[in-house]
């Protein structure tokens, strides 16, 4: 594994490897370093998700939840599509936004509140209807963010550290970058390190942090579409799945219900930051890598093919 490493494309390169009870292992390779906080983009959305799946646990928000329940201006009109989004189809970016291409916009920007982007985004309208095909972009995750702040009535930084941060002892260097108010790209805008976002991982693959955590795991793309996936699934011609904010993995050429038992889940990012749990095995990994997209090539794309290499190590070497 670390021969394999040590050939990898970037030079700087870290991956740390744990299972329930923490961490097992730590590779290091030029100037990374597992507790260097880097950007993670959209690792972000595992993140997210999981802070969101806590509050549908909670009682505070349901799967089933309109964004017009918690959002004031959004269309109530049963004639219109955007009446019919829910929660659980932002998480799953089935919500019918997004599925003809992501446009550069409000998103991010500190020109607009969160508020004043989600009113943008829901005046643009949705492309196909809600729950009918899924699309990747981050349009899903800034109304999910708006309609979580709506619910809580405390910003999304501090949802997720009461929520989720703190109570693992997640340190503070995980966190939105600053510099866009409340409306950072809530579906890929923090910095975390490899160990810090472990902690999350590990309780997750624990078991202790969700009363249902089948029902966190569950697919929910089905048989439905993929209009827009990531160039790292396209291009290394993966036939994955789409959870509540994470990749469902599944080897071969199409997904099958046996991808759906002990899955392995991942949330690979465009700067080439790669967590993923392999529940069949019992472990957890990220790929720490933070690289510009204007060198030629995907980071994001590049992980996520070690990553594929690795798995098969890490489970020989773990003996799993």
């Amino acid at each position: 594994m670390k021969a394999r490493i040590d050939r990898f494309a970037i030079a700087d390169v870290a991956i740390v490897i744990g299972d329930r009870n923490g961490l097992l292992y730590r590779y290091q390779r030029g100037a990374m370093a597992t507790d260097r906080p880097v950007l993670i983009a959209s690792a972000t959305k595992l993140l997210l998700g999981t802070t969101a799946w806590l509050m549908v646990e909670d009682g505070l928000l349901a799967p089933t939840t309109l964004a017009s329940a918690q959002i004031d201006f959004w269309n109530r009109d049963a004639s219109d599509p955007r009446s019919r989004v829910t929660l659980e189809q932002l998480f799953s970016f089935t919500s019918g936004f997004n599925a003809a291409s992501e446009q550069d916009g409000c998103i991010g920007s500190p020109a607009y509140s969160l508020r004043t982007c989600v009113r943008e985004i829901h005046d643009g309208g949705v492309d196909t209807p809600p729950g009918q095909a899924f699309s990747y972009g981050s349009e899903h995750m800034q109304i999910a963010a708006l309609m979580m702040t709506q619910a809580r009535g405390r910003s999304i930084d501090a949802i997720m550290r009461e929520r989720l941060l703190d109570p693992l002892g997640v340190s503070a260097q995980t966190r939105f970058s600053a510099g866009a108010g409340d409306n950072p790209i809530y579906a890929g805008g923090m910095r975390s390190t490899g160990e810090d976002y472990g902690r999350v991982l590990a309780a997750i693959l624990r078991g202790d942090l969700m009363r249902d955590r089948a029902g966190f795991l569950a697919d929910r793309v089905g048989t439905r579409p993929m209009v827009i996936v990531p160039p790292g699934l396209s291009r290394n011609r993966l036939a994955w799945h789409y959870g509540w904010g994470f990749w469902k993995e599944c080897n071969g050429p199409a997904y099958t219900a046996s991808c759906d038992t002990a899955p392995v889940i991942s949330s690979a990012g465009a700067f080439g930051f790669t967590p993923w749990i392999d529940f069949n095995r019992g472990y957890w990994a990220v790929i720490v890598l933070e690289e510009p997209l204007n060198r030629g090539y995907s980071p994001g794309e590049l992980s996520v093919a070690l990553e594929q290499e690795l798995q098969p190590l890490i489970a020989t070497a773990l003996g799993r």
